[in-house]
């Protein structure tokens, strides 16, 4: 038996290093969007680990290139197109956070509580009602068992967005608008009780105090308001959560391209 040829096994094996790397370049990306794994309050060696196994589940599914189909300058190139379609897979699956956000902060602004702010989930100040919507979301999204559909979801993205191809600016930036468009159109939606709530409140705050302008309908009204609010809340949270899982429902199967 001869002497091993390094350059062969370097030639056959820099295609596969390369791939694997891609993979999970957009793997990296996908995961800076995710919800869930993607909070701050999430460690980083959970993180890592979900990282790493979630790669050897999809590199066999992509494949490997032909030996002699690869360069450094050429792999270089397909890594960064990599991260490009991973944040765009990413970000079309975080506005679905993005909703209950801007629900959250909608809602919170109609009955009184936009001034009170705390630490949400990524330790920016929050709206109460945001934070506690995203952590419900957060969790409903994980006990759904919809972060292992993205698996799937990515898997099929390989057919939307092939290895190594750039996404075309074009329709990566219309694509983008669309989906920020429908993330504020669905918060509306969802927080249309607390909207219309605001509204009969300013009325009828509005009526007391043209017909009494001697009172302080405020001091009166603003407790009303909340404890309406809240007690809103209570009723309608089930049903938004319900309405908003969905939401998300139709944003991965429209990824993996089948109905729900």
């Amino acid at each position: 038996m001869g002497p091993v040829d390094g350059a062969l096994i370097e030639s056959l094996a820099f295609p596969a290093v390369a791939v694997g790397f891609a993979v999970i370049t957009r793997l990296s990306a996908l995961f800076f969007f995710l919800p869930g794994l993607a909070e701050r309050t999430t460690p980083v060696r959970i993180k890592l680990a979900a990282l790493l196994a979630v790669s050897l589940m999809v590199i066999p599914a992509v494949g490997t290139l032909p030996p002699q189909a690869l360069t450094v300058s050429a792999a270089a190139m397909m890594i960064a197109a990599e991260a490009i379609a991973g944040a765009l897979i990413g970000f079309s699956i975080r506005v679905s956070i993005f909703i209950l956000q801007t629900a959250g902060s909608i809602a919170s602004q109609s009955f009184s509580l936009a001034q009170l702010f705390s630490a949400g989930l990524d330790s920016q100040p929050e709206a109460p009602m945001s934070t506690l919507l995203m952590i419900a979301g957060v969790v409903l999204f994980l006990a759904s068992g919809l972060h292992i559909e993205m698996i799937n979801a990515l898997i099929a993205s390989y057919s939307i967005m092939p290895l190594g191809a750039f996404p075309g600016a074009g329709e990566s930036g219309a694509w983008a608008a669309e989906r920020a468009a429908y993330s504020f159109a669905a918060a509306l939606s969802l927080a249309m009780p607390f909207v219309a709530l605001g509204f009969i409140y300013n009325l009828a705050i509005g009526a007391a105090n043209r017909a009494m302008p001697q009172l302080m309908v405020a001091f009166v009204g603003a407790p009303a308001i909340t404890l309406a609010g809240l007690v809103l809340l209570a009723l309608t949270a089930p049903a938004m959560l319900n309405a908003w899982i969905g939401i998300v429902n139709r944003i991965v199967f429209s990824l993996l391209g089948t109905a729900p």
